[in-house]
């Protein structure tokens, strides 16, 4: 399958080593929520979008006979490999895909997984068509993803902190937005769950090597939110030059209606 370059996939190859090691990503909340919503079946063979290191895919591998963990970027795809290696997973095979364009027959997958990606989505709608064609009539869709605000205001300066961090972000769907394109592409929420993500300011611009100049710029950002958005991400002072915060989380179980 050939996959045109994206400034996603370029972003994610440069930085595939600082996520393999990044705490939010191997261990938060929302991977045990989809872990736990995986175990409530069995699966002949799942799909996991958007892997990046493959901590989703190997949380959910033991309820699959075999698991596809793909990603745009091989950078992201060696660091998955040498996790599973080092794991001895043998059920896991790696493929280059594009969550926009799934290479697989209709109704052929019995578990579709997708954590933290769809916010760098060019289509989000296109995906989550792809998904619903791919699943079968029994399947089941895991997904996780950064979320925002419901306020305008509040929501419109987290997307452009999350756009000049990492310019591949394209945007993160408030709760209600997710819930009307899951139910627009054909999904029913069985089960969901918000949460959050605990980040800090200094691990946050390094994951994705963020240049000083936007660094600096979003540290004046960050210094100088409205009581508002410090309220609504948690933004305090911490270790005299950085920030801890929270992002919301959206999770959700879907099956085909």
């Amino acid at each position: 399958m050939t996959i045109v370059p994206s400034d996603a996939q370029a972003q994610f190859n440069r930085q595939a080593a600082s996520y393999a090691v990044s705490v939010p990503h191997s261990r938060g909340s929302s991977l045990h929520i989809l872990a736990e919503w995986a175990s409530l079946g069995r699966y002949e063979l799942g799909l996991d979008i958007a892997t990046g290191p493959g901590f989703t895919a190997f949380a959910v591998a033991e309820f699959c006979d075999v698991v596809v963990v793909s990603d745009i970027a091989d950078g992201m795809l060696g660091q998955a490999r040498a996790i599973a290696a080092e794991r001895g997973l043998i059920n896991v095979r790696f493929e280059a895909i594009d969550a926009h364009d799934i290479p697989y027959p209709d109704e052929s997958i019995d578990l579709v997984t997708c954590r933290t990606a769809p916010h760098h989505f060019r289509d989000i709608g296109k995906f989550l068509s792809e998904v619903h064609r791919v699943l079968n009539r029994r399947g089941v869709f895991l997904l996780c993803d950064t979320t925002t605000s419901e306020n305008a205001q509040l929501a419109e300066w987290h997307q452009r902190a999350e756009a000049l961090r990492d310019p591949s972000h394209v945007a993160a769907p408030s709760p209600s937005e997710w819930r009307t394109l899951m139910s627009g592409a054909g999904f029913e929420i069985t089960h969901s769950t918000p949460t959050q993500v605990y980040l800090t300011f200094w691990d946050w611009v390094r994951r994705s090597g963020s240049s000083d100049d936007v660094v600096k710029e979003l540290r004046l950002d960050f210094a100088n939110a409205s009581d508002a958005v410090k309220t609504e991400y948690g933004i305090r002072s911490i270790n005299v030059d950085d920030f801890e915060f929270h992002w919301p989380v959206f999770t959700c179980r879907a099956v085909k209606t």
